[in-house]
């Protein structure tokens, strides 16, 4: 869950601006999550029928073919978008990459709508 604060407070010379956003999530592991029979992570993007995974050459090189036959097996439509690895692709065109990817895919990243609600404690999967 996500709780942005802020405050501004004029001062003589300016304006004084503080804030700060608390990020809260839980993690599982679950162990072979590509496994056709466990619907875990199907689950969690059945209400869209698509995923978007972002990943490096060298995850995609081990699970990238596991994973198209786990969205595949859940009529889930999967788009890769695969970085290179190591400090010199840690860059602006790499992140910008990754931004054109999530625009071209139409990620909205505030969602919207009470059958949209994936804060809801109840829904299988949620977006923080």
């Amino acid at each position: 869950m996500s709780d942005l604060k802020a405050t501004v407070a004029e001062r003589p010379d300016g304006f004084h601006v503080e804030g700060y956003e608390r990020i809260e999530y839980d993690f599982a592991f679950i162990d072979n999550i590509f496994d056709t029979a466990r619907s875990d992570l199907a689950d969690c993007y059945r209400r869209w029928g698509r995923c978007l995974a972002v990943m490096d050459l060298n995850i995609f090189n081990v699970y990238g073919q596991q994973m198209q036959k786990y969205f595949d097996h859940y009529n889930i439509e999967l788009d890769i978008h695969k970085t290179m690895i190591g400090e010199k692709a840690k860059s602006i065109d790499t992140f910008l990459s990754i931004v054109d990817s999530m625009n071209k895919f139409g990620i909205y990243r505030k969602v919207r709508g009470p059958d949209m609600d994936l804060r809801d404690p109840r829904a299988p999967c949620r977006m923080h």
